[in-house]
């Protein structure tokens, strides 16, 4: 069981992420202060969550990061004034309390997780469970010099992109065991 992953399927989907790269290269464009080469950051954070960014949605359709049908969102950014990554998933949990009659809650998905909210004209009453993961940045690659001026190379997303996966299904994985009843 996995939280999140790299989507392999389909037609060259790395030249597709590769490609994206490209067309969203200004996400990689070094901030001031930060230690750059052909003005593209070197700074692990800063280009862990432009690789994040720009493998998710709305940014990248199809998303090259998938997630698991419980995960409702998985976003990954850098609070202002630290130095930490900080994932943020938040997951369909079942309610801390019964849910009266005539209110719904979350709907079971094609995969049988629920996840589907129900129509808007139903009342509904949709719990969630935030994880907020804090990620330091000697858990990330370091990017290498770019192969082109202002151009993040592709192996350096890559690897960027597994730690994250890596970091968000260590924190993940144990609550979607919880909350499919699998310890």
């Amino acid at each position: 069981m996995v939280g999140v992953w790299i989507d392999a399927t389909g037609d060259n989907p790395q030249e597709r992420y590769g490609q994206r790269l490209r067309a969203w290269r200004h996400a990689f464009a070094a901030a001031n202060s930060e230690p750059q080469a052909g003005g593209i950051t070197l700074d692990p954070l800063h280009c862990a969550v432009a690789a994040w960014d720009v493998a998710t949605r709305p940014v990248s359709e199809p998303p090259y990061v998938r997630f698991n049908p419980r995960v409702l969102d998985a976003t990954c950014h850098r609070p202002e004034g630290t130095h930490i990554a900080l994932a943020v998933v938040e997951l369909a949990a079942p309610p801390p309390v019964r849910i009266p009659d005539g209110w719904l809650g979350w709907q079971q998905g094609e995969s049988g997780f629920p996840r589907t909210a129900p129509p808007y004209n139903e009342k509904a009453a949709l719990c969630t469970l935030e994880l907020r993961i804090p990620i330091s940045a000697d858990r990330l690659p370091t990017p290498t010099r770019p192969e082109a001026d202002g151009l993040p190379n592709l192996a350096d997303a890559q690897a960027a992109l597994e730690a994250l996966i890596e970091e968000i299904n260590t924190a993940v994985v144990p609550f979607l065991r919880v909350l499919e009843g699998k310890r």
